[in-house]
């Protein structure tokens, strides 16, 4: 039997009643990273917006991530050889890498371009930022937002630009947007303002040191 409209108004009403509590009723999302699919920030806690995105860089590392196969989605596997490390120059494999490719990166035919799709590596460089909220405080928990290979340059020319005037990127306020003429999520990077919470950042940004350079889990190694 077909519900009259006074019983759908008032069903609506009820869900609009449950919806206020419905996050109560499930575990909070968990993790670090800011997501950048679809030329959205999505943040660990779930919410979303399309940026810009207002932060503070307290730190960042570079990446050297490998994958063997061709990518699935439905069956995404550890990587089989990467490094991290805060100087890109003389990178090495981690030890933890299941199948290192090269005994360096710099020389790795993996790395080299036109190893990958089209004219790209196979091997996938990039820069994790570790941030916060521009308005964070001492209780924030810093983020890691990975810049793509197409935003490296460009994350590479702001940090310049900054060292030019004798600033460090944790002592400005960056807006951090994607490029409306790019197909696939490239960020793009602003300086605002500065801000007189050094002390804080500071040490926000120590305490993000293990997240900042947290391995790969390879425990399930990809054959």
């Amino acid at each position: 039997m077909a519900k009259t409209t006074k019983e759908v108004l008032s069903i609506q009403e009820k869900l609009k009643q449950e919806l206020a509590g419905l996050k109560e009723r499930v575990d909070p999302p968990t993790g670090f990273t800011i997501s950048t699919k679809g030329k959205t920030f999505t943040l660990p806690d779930g919410s979303q917006n399309d940026g810009p995105m207002s932060c503070i860089i307290l730190d960042w590392v570079t990446a050297n991530i490998y994958f063997a196969g061709i990518y699935n989605p439905n069956d995404i596997k550890p990587p089989v050889c990467f490094s991290i490390s805060a100087i890109p120059a003389g990178m090495v494999p981690s030890e933890k890498s299941p199948k290192k490719q090269h005994a360096n990166c710099k020389e790795c035919p993996k790395n080299e371009y036109g190893s990958g799709t089209g004219k790209g590596k196979a091997c996938k460089n990039s820069r994790r930022l570790l941030i916060v909220p521009a308005n964070a405080d001492e209780n924030t928990q810093p983020w890691i937002i990975n810049v793509s290979p197409t935003g490296l340059k460009h994350y590479d020319k702001y940090v310049n630009s900054l060292a030019d005037i004798g600033k460090h990127p944790i002592e400005i306020i960056t807006e951090i947007s994607f490029d409306a003429s790019e197909a696939y999520p490239s960020l793009r990077f602003k300086g605002q303002a500065a801000h007189d919470n050094l002390s804080v950042l500071w040490a926000l940004k120590e305490q993000g040191q293990p997240i900042l350079y947290q391995e790969p889990n390879v425990e399930d190694k990809a054959a």
